[in-house]
């Protein structure tokens, strides 16, 4: 999966991602998306995408999740990421190199059972199907297949 890909999906880019210091520093570059809820995000690093999520609350705060829980991961400190993913992202982006993050708002669905909500979670399980049917395993930062 490319940025062509994430493009067609219309998702758009909205941050930066770079390791310094054993620290991942995430740039907006996008405040308007970045303050979206109920959406989907993608990173990019090396022209391939290897992470895929979703966010309930504004995507803003779960970025600066992965802030904080990759770089205490990074440092050997407890963190929720598991030591193997932060090696990872040492070796997706080592010193000088970095990565896009895009994002899009869920797309609105209407059933007559339940009226409106946003499918986010679902296009969120189809891409990451997506992403593991395409790509090497090696890279992708997901834990699982399936959401």
């Amino acid at each position: 999966m490319t940025a062509e890909d994430l493009t067609k999906y219309g998702l758009v880019p909205a941050a930066r991602v770079r390791i310094e210091d054993r620290k991942l520093i995430i740039d907006i570059t996008d405040s308007n998306t970045v303050d979206l809820e109920g959406c989907i995000y993608a990173f990019l690093i090396g022209g391939k995408v290897v992470r895929i999520g979703s966010s309930k609350a504004p995507l803003r705060g779960r970025l600066k999740n992965y802030e904080r829980h990759i770089t205490h991961a990074l440092k050997g400190e407890k963190s929720p990421a598991p030591a193997q993913e932060a090696e990872k992202w040492s070796e997706l982006l080592p010193a000088g190199k970095s990565g896009d993050i895009y994002a899009r708002q869920g797309t609105m669905v209407t059933t007559s059972p339940v009226g409106n909500f946003r499918a986010y979670m679902d296009e969120e399980s189809i891409l990451i199907g997506k992403l593991f049917s395409e790509e090497p395993h090696d890279h992708i930062l997901n834990r699982c297949k399936y959401r």
